[in-house]
């Protein structure tokens, strides 16, 4: 999606401007922070996401709660810019591409697996195992429980999905079915 591809290059321009990784993270948790407050708290999110309010005002919403966080310039700088450029609804995106960037660059590669319900850590490890193989990258899981799958494993590893699911092979015999119509 668009949003994906706008956030990507943010995270990736706010990347290149810090100085070394305990910068980078440290600019991450601040934005992840101040992300958190913004989409948990309906009273910040509807004043910075209406365009009635003026990017002004905003700006010293946001930079006032990075500074009761004590936010690095870095981050103040990089939310001006966001509310200048109309960006700020990208904020959360920017944050996960951000962390995926950092994950890069220490020869990881986030993964995620979803099921009908949690696997043990046997059979996690072992999917783990697997998917640094097939990538040549450490690989960091994050497990989901869904159960509209019905059951299977839908495993995403960057923008490649395996998709295991009942609920998929359902859906396929169920359009082969009606294309022999």
């Amino acid at each position: 999606m668009i949003k994906d591809i706008i956030a990507r290059r943010y995270a990736k321009a706010l990347f290149s401007i810090t100085k070394n990784d305990k910068e980078t993270e440290a600019v991450k948790k601040e934005l992840e922070t101040l992300s958190n407050l913004i989409e948990t708290n309906r009273e910040i999110k509807n004043f910075i996401f209406n365009p009635i309010f003026g990017k002004d005002e905003k700006e010293k919403i946001l930079t006032g709660a990075l500074q009761k966080i004590k936010g690095a310039d870095i981050a103040k700088n990089f939310i001006r810019l966001l509310l200048k450029k109309d960006r700020i609804k990208y904020l959360k995106e920017v944050v996960e591409s951000l962390s995926i960037l950092i994950i890069e660059k220490q020869n990881k590669k986030k993964a995620m697996i979803t099921t009908i319900a949690k696997l043990p850590d046997s059979s996690l490890s072992k999917i783990k195992s697997r998917l640094s193989d097939i990538t040549k990258k450490d690989i960091e899981l994050e497990e989901r429980v869904d159960d509209s799958i019905i059951g299977g494993v839908i495993i995403q590893v960057g923008s490649l999905v395996y998709n295991g699911s009942i609920k998929t092979q359902l859906e396929s015999v169920k359009n082969r079915l009606l294309l022999k119509r």
